[in-house]
């Protein structure tokens, strides 16, 4: 385990709208990419993570339960969240 892991936590949590994600991630490297799978593995979105606080818009997703996925360099990082509007 890194002895700075505690640096590269994620964050996500959904607005009170339900319309956004908002994601504190600090990327290890240059070419961090994050995807939203659905409960089954399939990739709905993807995008670049190119600062430490980001706001996804998640407008199009429907009522379900998701994963955030950070890939990232040699570490990943996931973490669960649900829309329901």
């Amino acid at each position: 385990m890194h002895l700075f892991a505690f640096l590269n936590r994620l964050k996500v949590q959904v607005s009170d709208d339900q319309r956004y994600i908002d994601v504190d991630y600090t990327p290890g490297s240059p070419d961090a990419l994050y995807d939203i799978c659905d409960v089954n593995g399939r990739i709905i979105k993807t995008g670049k993570i190119n600062r430490d606080s980001m706001r996804v818009a998640v407008s199009d997703l429907l009522n379900s339960a998701y994963v955030f996925l950070v890939l990232d360099g040699d570490r990943i990082r996931t973490q669960r969240f649900t829309i329901h509007r």
